[in-house]
């Protein structure tokens, strides 16, 4: 099989080229089944090819469209294929073949497009997709590899449908400059090694993990849990390539508590009007005024810098509680909320007995048993804030991501009534907590939240004003809030 970009001689049944890395085979947008470069229509479903659509989650991604001359971008690729799809489809009738791929490829670009990338090529079983291209972000890295944790984990769950084989998944990613335009066919074709060395990573890769290389490590450091796995030798790589593996998302809120996690930050230089403000803010909170405070600024410009050396500046520790929105959860209600829940729920005193560890138990025994506790630290949580447990537990719940409990049913009530119950709830725990200790709640980039959340900060802003709580908030100059409130800009 004669690679279209090198030119090399490659033996049947390879998907990519061995001089270059460049896909051999293409397939139907639709079903999955490979197509040659000359036909017009897919031999298995009958899909006319130069219209088709990707999947159905895949179609609200951007057409890539380049000049001739090509532009330069930094890009970050993802590779992802099925592990052992050859026995898997020797296993299966071809309809059943064609019907999981289908299934795989709708789950790989679901996840894909939900972070903001571009399913760029279907290979057969490989998906390759771009984080950067059309569309850039500035965190790209970041999301290719929650992209690709997602993708995993949904690609798991297909095989939980009654009739469908178990499946898993391999995904690897880097990133580096490339070159972006039109090659041997109409489509615009990435010239780089990033695509290359993707592929190679994740032919690297074991069923069900994410690896990414150095380039990506470096971009995304702090922002996951990592796990090491040395300089490897890949096939037509010239220099062994450094290795990592994304195991989860770490604890660490925002960009800024992922650089200080990765390593030191620079002095805090200047702001002094600003902190004294904030300072200033705090005391009157603290005797019981409560004050709402909107940093606003261009990205990069320090407003969360700003307040972490608040935090540093304070000689009396209060209760301290913060969250961040974030854009590819603008879609997803209360999220900012259901992090500062968690903050509040970890925070509850308990007895120090663990059960758990008192003998050992099966997996169903232990699921169990952890969301016993759980619920018994978020018993204990509202009961500390004079919140009672059976009318708020029912409710909040949901957003704690915990089980429903026989022991809490949920109201009989319209999901109207339930959403006004709930708001009403928020703002008796976090009240309560102010007044058993001066609270501050810091909720930043208020431009990405969701409608729930921009609700709940007006309300923490209209019902906190005679609690110990100082609120506040970080936003770019798009944002205009709802509510009065005095507005601190921040200036270069």
């Amino acid at each position: 099989m004669r690679c279209s970009k090198c030119g090399s001689d490659n033996r049947e049944g390879r998907k990519f080229c061995t001089s270059c890395g460049t896909p051999l085979v293409a397939a139907c947008p639709k079903c999955g089944a490979a197509i040659q470069p000359d036909e017009r229509y897919c031999g298995e479903c009958g899909t006319a090819l130069g219209d088709a659509a990707p999947a159905a989650a895949a179609t609200r991604a951007t057409p890539i469209a380049a000049s001739a001359g090509g532009e330069r971008r930094h890009l970050t690729v993802l590779f992802c294929d099925l592990a052992g799809s050859t026995e898997i489809s020797a296993r299966l009738d071809p309809e059943e073949w064609r019907e999981t791929v289908a299934a795989y490829h709708r789950a790989a670009a679901e996840a894909v497009t939900r972070y903001g990338g571009y399913v760029a090529k279907y290979l057969g079983d490989g998906v390759m997709a771009f984080f950067g291209y059309p569309e850039a972000h500035d965190n790209d890295a970041e999301r290719a590899a929650r992209a690709g944790l997602e993708m995993l984990d949904a690609i798991s769950k297909l095989g939980d449908q009654p009739g469908r084989p178990k499946l898993a998944a391999r995904v690897g990613i880097d990133s580096g400059a490339v070159v972006v335009g039109v090659g041997a066919g109409k489509e615009a074709d990435v010239f780089g090694e990033a695509p290359n060395i993707a592929a190679r990573v994740q032919a690297a890769a074991e069923p069900g993990t994410v690896l990414i290389t150095d380039s990506v490590h470096r971009l995304v450091s702090g922002l996951f849990v990592i796990e090491n796995r040395g300089a490897q030798a890949l096939k037509g790589v010239e220099r062994p390539v450094q290795l990592y593996r994304v195991v989860q998302p770490s604890a660490v809120r925002g960009r800024l508590g992922a650089l200080a996690a990765a390593r030191a930050l620079t002095s805090f230089v200047g702001r002094e009007s600003e902190l004294r403000l904030l300072c200033e803010r705090w005391e009157l909170a603290r005797e019981g005024e409560g004050q709402v405070a909107l940093i606003i600024g261009e990205a990069g410009i320090g407003k969360s810098r700003l307040i972490q050396h608040f935090h540093e500046q304070l000689t009396a520790q209060p209760n301290w509680l913060e969250a961040a929105a974030a854009p590819f959860f603008q879609n997803t209600p209360f999220y900012p909320i259901a992090e500062l829940l968690r903050q509040l729920v970890g925070r509850a005193s308990l007895p120090a007995t663990d059960v758990r560890a008192a003998r050992a138990i099966t997996s169903d025994r232990e699921a169990q048993l952890e969301a016993d506790n759980n619920l018994a630290l978020l018993e204990s949580s509202l009961l500390l804030a004079g919140v009672k447990p059976a009318e708020a537990i029912p409710l909040v719940a949901p957003l704690l991501n915990l089980p429903s409990s026989a022991k809490y049913p949920p109201p009989p009530i319209l999901p109207e009534q339930q959403r006004r119950r709930l708001l009403a709830m928020l703002m008796e725990w976090v009240l309560g907590v102010a007044r058993s200790q001066p609270l501050v709640i810091v909720i930043e980039d208020l431009h990405w939240a969701d409608a729930s959340t921009l609700e709940v900060a007006q309300l923490l802003g209209e019902q906190g004003q005679t609690a110990p709580l100082l609120v506040l908030f970080t936003a770019r100059p798009e944002f205009h809030p709802e509510w009065p409130l005095r507005v601190k800009r921040l200036t270069p």
